[in-house]
């Protein structure tokens, strides 16, 4: 069996874990707080998509998961900030993919096509 794989990031400070354990069934990453946990194999993109988790989770004084589990309205905007950074390092057609899982898997009540649309939109 092998070993979880660990490695320890300064910028934001966090630890990455590459585990099958863990991580939920959907997902090939989560984040609670300063720890990520990946499934073996992450790609750069998504391991910089949970990075960004890292900074909300640091800028708001350990808040971000109490605000990600009981506001649809900051999850949308913790997820969205996290892959736009995810597509930055990925080809644009991820955005299509990105839409989905937004709609699909976040609880978050909005279309594809929407999801898309905040996805693609210029940052404000």
């Amino acid at each position: 069996m092998r070993r979880p794989l660990i490695r320890f990031c300064k910028s934001p400070p966090c630890v990455l874990v590459e585990t099958r354990w863990l991580v939920p069934r959907r997902f090939d990453g989560f984040t609670p707080g300063p720890l990520i946990l990946l499934r073996p194999g992450a790609s750069r993109a998504l391991i910089e998509h949970e990075k960004v988790h890292v900074r909300q989770f640091w800028r708001s004084c350990g808040l971000m998961g109490v605000l990600y589990l009981l506001s649809p309205r900051w999850r949308l905007r913790f997820e969205l900030e996290a892959y736009r950074e995810q597509l930055r390092h990925c080809e644009p057609p991820a955005a299509r993919q990105f839409a989905r899982m937004l709609s699909r898997h976040y609880h978050l009540k909005i279309s594809e096509e929407e999801a898309y649309r905040l996805l693609t939109a210029p940052a404000a």
